[in-house]
């Protein structure tokens, strides 16, 4: 864990910068900050396995994309399925089920975005 500088940080999350790291089948998640209701990390999805089973969070979900694609399918059939690219915000609502995994799936670039919602 990095030190605690009660001053302004930077994390270089192409790099690899974060506070904490997991890691699973279907990607990584960094974590970079957690406190005051707000948890913020970035995932890195590259030669991942495509989770076959839904995500879900309860409560609003904010996605920028950094890097690469990413394919979002919905449970929900009125939702179209999405494909973003950097610079794009995706703002999930509380409870929607989705995946979300590297597209096209070429294995040449790494898909990576942040994520931003709140926590108790």
């Amino acid at each position: 864990m990095l030190p605690d500088t009660n001053g302004p940080r930077v994390f270089r999350a192409l790099a690899g910068d974060a506070i904490e790291t997991t890691m699973s089948p279907y990607g990584s998640v960094r974590r970079l900050f957690t406190g005051e209701g707000l948890e913020l990390v970035w995932v890195r999805k590259e030669n991942e396995e495509v989770d076959p089973d839904w995500f879900s969070q309860r409560s609003v979900d904010v996605i920028v994309m950094l890097q690469g694609g990413l394919r979002c399918e919905f449970d929900d059939p009125a939702f179209e399925k999405r494909n973003l690219v950097p610079g794009d915000v995706v703002v999930l609502p509380a409870d929607t089920r989705c995946r979300a995994y590297r597209w096209p799936r070429d294995p040449s670039e790494a898909t990576v975005f942040v994520a931003a919602y709140p926590v108790s």
